[in-house]
């Protein structure tokens, strides 16, 4: 665990032991839309319904992305209710219908809403940026290889709050995926600093959330050449 500037030098937020069990976990959309108002960018996306999805869709550009938006499902893709790279609106309309009928089991009280948004293409490489709970020293930042990668190699960074560009940078320059990041074989170099961008808007929201938020997950955060998006995001606060 890093603290910029040595441990005398941090300003250590709020810290008291929550309740993790009573906690409440935000759903996808109210969890980016909160996390965008600290500097956090998500593809363009808006919220449908199974009749509206496909007009969405065409609003917003193909190929797009669609989800089911439950707080009570947090893991989306095992349940079958994310669907990948669909190229016209008759597309989405047949994802919307697996969706609604997938719903059924893994969330009978899902009230409809899907979200839709574009997908993006052309990542150097998948990270997870998160918060965790210090019991002794309160909110931290966590920096890593995301998406798949996440259980498979177990490399990422923990740096105390509040934290500093420079601090992530080094923690980015750290992670085994950092060939990727640079530009590996040949490949266009990720845009560091909108992932350094990313993770400062993270940190930003979990000081200014010190004595309520238990977690925070943003995974995959996609590395473009040129900015980073957040492609899911959850949340967990105590009330």
């Amino acid at each position: 665990i890093e603290a910029e500037g040595g441990w005398d030098s941090v300003t250590l937020p709020g810290h008291r032991p929550l309740d993790a069990a009573s906690a409440r976990m935000l759903d996808e959309w109210e969890s980016k839309t909160l996390l965008e108002r600290y500097g956090l960018k998500r593809p363009p996306g808006r919220l449908a319904t199974r009749v509206d999805a496909p007009a969405a869709a065409a609003a917003i550009g193909f190929p797009v992305v669609l989800k089911a938006v439950s707080a009570r499902l947090a893991h989306k893709t095992e349940a079958g209710v994310v669907k990948l790279r669909l190229e016209d609106a008759e597309q989405v309309a047949a994802a919307a219908a697996d969706i609604e009928w997938a719903m059924r089991d893994a969330d009978p009280d899902w009230d409809g809403r899907l979200l839709v948004e574009r997908m993006a293409a052309g990542a150097v490489a998948e990270l997870i940026l998160g918060v965790t709970r210090d019991p002794q020293f309160g909110p931290a930042l966590v920096i890593g290889s995301g998406g798949i990668l996440v259980n498979l190699i177990e490399d990422s960074a923990t740096l105390l709050l509040p934290t500093s560009r420079a601090a992530v940078g080094r923690a980015l320059d750290g992670l085994r995926g950092a060939k990727l990041l640079n530009g590996y074989r040949g490949r266009a170099a990720a845009d560091r600093e909108a992932i350094v961008d990313a993770a400062m808007a993270v940190g930003a929201f979990a000081l200014e959330h010190a004595e309520r938020v238990v977690e925070a997950d943003v995974n995959p955060l996609m590395a473009l050449p040129d900015g980073a998006v957040a492609v899911d995001a959850l949340l967990r606060l105590a009330d």
